[in-house]
């Protein structure tokens, strides 16, 4: 069996309205996930799930330290999770989201 991978794609589109006044880089990022869901559910059918996640509206619950640390300008959105772990701030590079899924499914089988 394949490792699953699951790619989350945080964002903080409030966050871009309120201080830039660029309504279109939360639509942006959220085209460039669907076009990145679209290319990995083709290359690999149901191993890869991608979910477009919008951190201030969801669940408050959800993903505390990420908050924190886009909240101090540590890190900016969005932010790329894989597998739990974040990978990627700054932007959705799909070629290096692809070279990270290629890894942990050529990493073998889960026990």
């Amino acid at each position: 069996m394949l490792n699953r991978v699951y790619i989350q794609i945080l964002d903080n589109p409030t966050h871009w309205a309120l201080e830039t006044e660029k309504f279109a880089e939360p639509v942006q990022n959220q085209i460039i996930t669907e076009e990145l869901k679209s290319d990995l559910n083709y290359n690999y059918p149901s191993v890869v799930s991608v979910e477009y996640i919008d951190l201030f509206s969801d669940s408050e619950e959800s993903f505390p330290e990420i908050r924190d640390l886009l909240q101090q300008g540590l890190i900016n959105a969005p932010v790329v999770v894989i597998n739990g772990v974040p990978k990627i701030h700054g932007g959705i590079p799909a070629s290096l989201i692809k070279t990270e899924v290629e890894k942990i499914i050529s990493s073998g089988p889960l026990h």
